[in-house]
């Protein structure tokens, strides 16, 4: 066998692998769109076994993709987390002159906005997530990566110590994400009022630039 025909066969060799896993990950993308069909229609109590049935396959062959129902459980709240980072980026984002209190606003009403866009979805992880289950700390650490870079921003331009910005990003995002999901199951305050009253818990703290508040004399 010549070089040319070995560099042939090597690279048939090297070509196999990879199809085999291209094809994986999009059978993998499939039956994830099919199980976040079936949370959307059937709702939070949507069962793996129909996730399975939407798919035209066995539950056992559906984990055979996700590892097993945590993992399955794991891509769904990636999914959710990924468009969220992004609707909230674009959000804070999109006011250049903004305040901390009008970002945070601004961060916080695209949250809730999500949750009320796709109840279905996120009535199912959390549900079907413990608060330290890996899909939802996925969630929170996505989002807050996300949310972190625009508060240390917008602490910089008020001449505040960026540090706290990772702690503030994540303090912020998993109250708005419990009490939002709190919210969305008991919605005892109007939406306004509701947002309001996380703006002002979370931009009284961001004020202050993380410094214990002073007692009024």
């Amino acid at each position: 066998m010549d070089v040319a025909q070995e560099t042939a066969q090597a690279q048939i060799i090297t070509a196999v692998p990879a199809r085999a896993s291209r094809r994986t990950a999009e059978r993998r993308e499939e039956l994830l769109q099919a199980a976040l069909k079936v949370i959307r229609t059937v709702g939070a109590g949507a069962s793996m076994e129909q996730m399975a049935a939407e798919a035209g396959i066995t539950k056992p062959v559906l984990y055979r993709y996700f590892g097993d129902r945590e993992g399955l459980i794991g891509a769904v709240a990636g999914r959710f987390a990924e468009a969220l980072a992004e609707r909230l980026a674009l959000a804070v984002a999109s006011l250049v002159e903004a305040s901390p209190e009008q970002a945070i606003r601004a961060g916080i009403e695209a949250y809730i906005s999500f949750i009320e866009e796709d109840p279905e979805l996120y009535g199912f992880l959390s549900q079907h997530a413990a608060p330290d289950s890996a899909a939802l700390v996925s969630i929170v650490d996505r989002v807050a990566k996300a949310l972190a870079g625009l508060i240390a921003g917008r602490m910089i331009e008020a001449e505040l110590d960026p540090r706290p910005a990772t702690t503030f990003a994540h303090g912020i995002v998993g109250m708005v994400h419990m009490a939002g999901a709190r919210w969305a199951r008991q919605p005892e305050l109007p939406r306004e009022e509701f947002i309001s009253y996380l703006v002002a818990l979370a931009s009284y703290g961001l004020a202050n630039g993380g410094r214990p508040l002073q007692p009024e004399e």
